[in-house]
């Protein structure tokens, strides 16, 4: 299929730190608003739901630059290899730090440790009851054992296909949920290809290599779209701000063209690429310390607390991410 296959990755890099630092933004806040929501004010829950609004497009870009990269037809990645490489390697990562994490739970819950809840552990993670944010990685699971089809997909249908497959996806995972909830209706239509996070993956790839947009347009449209959602939260107005909204496929898109078209480089970032995953998977660690450990929480601080939570806690993820790169039993996998 011909394209713009071509196009540069460095911007990917930029745009992987940029998501990793907004995921952390909106974790710092949901959770104060999942764990203490009693002791917040009203100026300051509408604050950390905001915050949470605006951070969510973090999300969707790292399942974006997945895309852009995995689904090139030039990278050449067999069912072999999809299973023994990349599949493998999230499900023990998976593992290694969902059952620690589940433990951690149970001892919090029990009040100390007991030799069975490893065990307890295991199948927790098993059926998907570790900490929250690693949800994200049953997701890659699922989508890394469809990449091969998706790929050959696009590589024998070309562009067109894939923009059918797209308009399909939005319809059905974005405007008829928000049609649905607007109208208090229930559309029966079933669209087999579930999940909105498979059309972020696929998204990526699309504007990866096709996205041809004047950046600043791309920029303009994102800052409208967050004042958009900033006005939703502050005016208290009912739109739903998840994945699948259609406000947030909007803004994420146009960041994600945005960095595509801006044609910027950082060597620094880009050589520590590799450091996004792991402050992903271990930040919380650090905040579920602080929150429900050491009861330290951003609301000691003020309006000024987020900002300074989030620069330790990425500050710590950055130094922990870096030292299990140095461990060769983690290296291998993080």
């Amino acid at each position: 299929m011909n394209g713009k296959n071509d196009q540069k990755t460095e911007y990917l890099d930029l745009l992987r730190w940029l998501a990793i630092g907004m995921v952390v933004l909106l974790h710092v806040a949901s959770g104060i608003v999942d764990t203490i929501p009693g002791q917040m004010t009203a100026k300051e829950q509408t604050m950390y739901e905001l915050v949470k609004n605006v951070m969510t497009v973090g999300v969707p870009i790292f399942l974006m630059i997945s895309g852009s990269l995995f689904l090139d037809p030039k990278k050449e990645i067999g069912i072999q290899r999809m299973l023994t490489h990349y599949v493998l390697r999230i499900v023990v990562v998976l593992f290694l730090f969902g059952v620690p994490y589940a433990v951690m739970e149970l001892i919090v819950q029990e009040g100390g440790f007991a030799p069975m809840m490893l065990i307890r552990g295991f199948f927790l993670t098993l059926s998907g009851n570790t900490w929250a944010h690693m949800w994200y990685l049953y997701e890659l699971v699922g989508i890394y054992l469809l990449t091969p089809f998706i790929k050959a997909v696009i590589h024998y249908g070309g562009k067109c296909l894939l923009e059918y497959g797209l308009a399909l996806s939005f319809l059905f995972f974005s405007i008829l949920p928000l049609v649905e909830r607007v109208l208090g209706i229930h559309v029966g239509l079933v669209y087999q290809l579930n999940g909105i996070y498979l059309f972020y993956y696929v998204l990526g790839y699309y504007l990866h290599s096709y996205g041809t947009m004047d950046w600043k347009w791309c920029a303009g449209l994102f800052v409208i779209l967050e004042g958009v959602i900033c006005a939703n939260r502050i005016m208290g107005f009912q739109m739903d701000i998840q994945y699948h909204a259609p406000i947030i496929v909007v803004a994420s898109a146009s960041l994600f063209l945005l960095f595509r078209n801006l044609k910027k480089e950082n060597a620094c970032l880009s050589k520590r690429r590799y450091l996004c995953f792991g402050i992903y998977l271990i930040h919380t660690l650090f905040l579920n310390a602080f929150y429900k450990a050491f009861h330290f929480t951003p609301l000691a601080f003020g309006a000024a607390g987020i900002l300074l939570f989030w620069i330790l806690v990425f500050g710590l993820s950055i130094l922990a991410s870096e030292m299990m790169h140095r461990m060769p039993v983690l290296k291998k996998f993080i």
